[in-house]
Formats: structure tokens, C-alpha cells, sequence
């Protein structure tokens, strides 16, 4: 077995044998990061016609990282009814993340190479220059389409796993897929196309954006064509290389994530030596209607994960079918393809409860277990709450252990969560709510019918109708006009 056919296999053994969390909340890192003296751009809150390339960019990067929003809620039982104590608010990212922890930093070449400042809505300069060839060059398949602007995600892998431990690397992986996702929602409403890569020269990329690889690495790049309005932004004055603020996290510590995490950092190959998805299995299968036009950019402003779980009400049979076929549609870029598609259905008009199996390419339902509630086992609180009373869950399947080198799993990992969160975008934009439960893929074997194969849930969607009782608001954040310090793009 090559070294990093090892590291998976090792990854995969020691989450599998993890114990209890044990966290020392005076280990954790900070949430963003600054480069302090950097020259810096504000961004425009919104965006407008004529600002430049960096405005369309900028609203890009608010709908995807920055702190775009205030949700205020009243804790209520599963009849929304209140259950007493004092309302609660909090501030609000527009995508979801494992503990609220925002362990992804975004990296912008567009003219110069910038750094986003999720807080202040800002872009830091880290070095001059056009950089958005020579990273470019950096993928392993050209671009569709000629790209005007590069985007890269990076992992602060210490802001998830100072908490989840070896999980934790996993959960950076899934929230990569998740902001591409958003990307991809978001840039085909402001008139941005994205391309997702997978497959680049990490070190080469990790070395033009200043990371070290240990303590943050590349983990996806983002070709964007922006619109041209005619106006390049200004550029800032001359100066040299920007550095972060110290103090700098800590590396991955050593054992199964960081040997995972150096091995695919030097390994391409995204090649499956056996199936990596189940196969589909016999019989005509249940129809699903056809279903109605989803637009995954209107359920980013209404997405929000519910704190207290769902009204026990079933969700209409034409809105599964959307959410299903939107989870499975193929995405421009250059990875492996949607895992398998499994449902565990409680509340769906028309449908049995029961786990089920999805045909993307026939949209129907194969029924592939009687039970649609998994054993409650190793379920965190919060999971074991919101299963009670969610009408589905939407679970993405395949064999974590199927691939050729520690690349593929990284890939099946990202490509996960940006199937998940497809199904949540459309949840959101049919009115409904979802949220994601990585601790539920467990626990959701035994229910799909998959417990004793090769086969496993990466990640575990839960969806349904919203509490009515509340109030429960999610508002937009809208910035004041900048008074002095940092230029305006122009």
C-alpha cells in the first residue's frame, strides 16, 4: 500500500475509533485573520454598476464569508411555543460552519493578490502584481473559460480542530464544498462565472499566497469570470509583502489529519481503483414529480441553520423532488462527480417513511430500508433534538476508501459538502429550513441499510418545516459609509 493509501486508511480508522470530545476552549484560535499593515480597500456594502472589478468581487466574497447578517430568535418547543428565558442575538456568517468556528480564509488575485477581511468587508493587499495567470497554471485542467480574477479557499485547520480533534480536518473539507457551493449560487445571480478546481499544485499555490501549508493550506480554487463594466479598479500605492498578525496558529498536530493533510498536499491523483459509489439497485424504482423551478441564489438570504429543530409537519413531495435534483446536479469544474444520493424520509406527502436511494439521471426513489430514524448512539444533542421532529434527511454516500492517494478523499470531502449545501440552498428558497449534521453520517449507516459494506454517509442534512413561533429574524447586516482610511475602489 503506497504512503498515502496509508494516510487514508489511517484517517478513516481513527475517526471511527474516536472517543469523547475533550475541548480546551482556552486553546482556540482566533476566527479571522489580519494582515495589520497592510494597504487595504473597503468594499461597498452593496454592489453597484460602475464600481470595478473588486466591487463585484467584494459581493461575492460578503455572500460567502463575511458578516452579513443578525438573527434574533426566542427559544421555542416543537409547537412554537415559547419556552421561556430571554430572546437571544447573534451575529451571522451567510454559510454554515462546523461550531460557528469559520475555519476558511479567502484569498483574491484580481490586479493585485488580497486577503478578505470578513469584518470589516475589506481587502488587504498581500503582494503587487497580476497573479491571476501564474495561478492559473497552477490547476490540472485549463479552465472552461479564461479567468479575469482567481480565487482560492484555504483551511485554518486549528480553528476546527482545537475542538473536534482529527474530525475537525474532515469538517474544513465539508465547509470548503459548502462556500463553493455558495459561490456558485451567488455568482450566477450577480453575473459571475465560477469554476470549482480540485486538483492543483498545492505547494505552488500555498507559496504564492504566503501559507506555510501546516497551519493553513489551499484547498480550492475558484476561477472567476467577472463581468466587465469598463472600469479596472485603482491600484494602491507601492509597498511591500504584507504579513499576518501574530500570533500565527498552530500546525496540525501530529498524527492521522496532518499525515492526511501532507500526503495530499504532494499527491494529484483523483483516480477510484473500485466503484466509489453504491450501485443503483434494480426495479422501476417510485417517480418523483416533476419538480419546480429552484433558484439556489434565493435561498442564500433566507438560510439559516435553525437553533431548536423543526415543526413535526411533512414538507410537500414536489419540494423533495427539487431539493434532491438540485443536490445531484453536476457542478462546473474538475472533480470526481456527486457521491451517491440516500434519503431517510419521515414527513413527505405521498411518500412511506422509510430510506431511499436517488436516480438523478430517472429521478425516482428506490426504497432501501423501512426505518427512517437512526439510532441514537453517538448523536450530539442538538442532532438528536432536530431528528425528532425534521421531515428528511439528505445523505451523500460513497467509499471513503475507494480512491487512489489522500487527494481523492480530500475531493469526495469537498464534493460533499457542496452537495449538501446545494440541498439546503434549495430548501431555504422553497421556504423550508436545514441544517447540517456531520455526527448524524455515523449514525445514518444502520438506518440506510449500509452498516457491514464499504460504504458510508460523509455528511447528514436535516430539513423541514420552520418554527413558526418566535419571533425568529434573520436580517441584513448593511455597512455605513466609510469615513477616512483605506481607498474606495474606483
Amino acid at each position: 500500500m503506497s504512503p498515502a493509501n496509508t494516510a487514508v486508511h489511517d484517517y478513516v480508522a481513527a475517526l471511527r475509533e474516536r472517543g469523547p470530545l475533550a475541548i480546551d476552549w482556552s486553546a482556540a484560535p482566533t476566527r479571522h485573520k489580519r494582515y495589520p499593515d497592510a494597504a487595504r480597500i473597503s468594499l461597498p456594502a452593496k454592489s453597484r454598476s460602475g464600481l470595478g472589478e473588486l466591487a463585484v468581487a467584494g459581493e461575492l466574497l460578503r455572500q460567502m464569508l463575511g458578516l452579513a447578517r443578525l438573527i434574533w430568535y426566542h427559544p421555542t418547543d416543537d409547537h412554537g411555543r415559547p419556552e421561556g428565558g430571554p430572546p437571544l442575538l447573534l451575529l451571522g456568517r451567510p454559510a454554515p460552519s462546523g461550531g460557528a468556528l469559520y475555519p476558511v480564509e479567502a484569498y483574491l488575485a484580481c490586479g493585485d493578490l488580497y486577503h478578505y477581511d470578513p469584518v470589516h468587508h475589506a481587502l488587504e493587499r498581500v503582494r503587487q502584481g497580476e497573479h491571476t495567470p501564474e495561478l492559473t497554471s497552477c490547476l490540472a485542467a485549463a479552465p472552461a473559460v479564461r479567468p479575469n480574477a482567481v480565487l482560492v479557499l484555504a483551511g485554518v485547520f486549528l480553528r476546527s480542530m482545537f475542538k473536534y480533534g482529527d474530525l475537525g480536518y474532515r469538517l474544513v473539507c465539508q465547509e470548503v464544498g459548502v462556500l463553493a457551493a455558495q459561490a456558485l449560487a451567488v455568482g450566477r445571480r450577480i453575473g459571475v462565472e465560477v469554476g470549482v478546481h480540485l486538483r492543483f499544485e498545492d505547494e505552488r499555490v500555498e507559496r504564492l499566497l504566503g501559507l506555510d501549508g501546516a497551519r493553513e493550506g489551499a484547498l480550492a480554487v475558484l476561477t472567476l469570470r467577472l463581468p466587465a463594466d469598463g472600469r479596472r479598479h485603482r491600484h494602491l500605492p507601492r509597498g511591500p509583502w504584507a504579513q499576518e498578525s501574530e500570533p500565527r496558529p498552530r500546525p496540525v498536530p501530529p498524527g492521522p489529519a496532518a499525515a492526511l493533510h501532507e500526503a495530499a498536499r504532494t499527491d494529484p491523483g483523483s483516480v477510484a481503483r473500485r466503484p466509489a459509489v453504491p450501485p443503483l439497485p434494480p426495479g422501476p424504482g417510485l417517480a418523483l414529480p416533476d419538480p419546480p423551478p429552484v433558484r439556489l441564489a434565493d435561498g442564500v438570504p433566507h438560510r439559516a441553520s435553525p437553533p431548536a429543530g423543526y415543526r413535526p409537519e411533512p414538507i410537500p413531495l414536489r419540494s423533495l423532488a427539487a431539493v434532491l435534483a438540485e443536490a445531484a446536479r453536476p457542478y462546473p469544474g474538475d472533480g470526481l462527480g456527486t457521491a451517491g444520493l440516500y434519503l431517510l424520509a419521515q414527513r413527505v406527502r405521498g411518500l412511506p417513511p422509510g430510506a431511499y436511494r436517488y436516480d438523478s439521471g430517472r429521478h425516482v426513489l428506490h426504497r432501501v430500508g423501512a426505518t427512517a430514524v437512526p439510532e441514537a448512539g453517538r448523536l450530539l444533542a442538538n442532532t438528536r433534538n432536530a431528528l425528532r421532529t425534521a421531515a428528511i434527511a439528505v445523505v451523500p454516500v460513497a467509499d471513503p476508501l475507494a480512491g487512489m492517494g489522500a487527494r481523492w478523499y480530500r475531493t469526495r470531502q469537498i464534493e460533499a459538502g457542496l452537495a449538501a449545501h446545494r440541498a439546503a440552498l434549495a430548501v431555504a428558497a422553497l421556504g423550508l429550513a436545514a441544517r447540517l449534521h456531520t455526527d448524524g453520517a455515523d449514525a445514518a449507516d444502520q438506518a440506510l441499510g449500509l452498516a457491514g459494506t464499504r460504504w458510508r454517509s460523509l455528511t447528514f442534512l436535516l430539513a423541514g418545516t420552520p418554527r413558526a413561533g418566535g419571533p425568529a429574524l434573520a436580517r441584513p447586516i448593511h455597512r455605513p459609509p466609510t469615513r477616512g482610511g483605506g481607498a474606495e475602489p474606483s
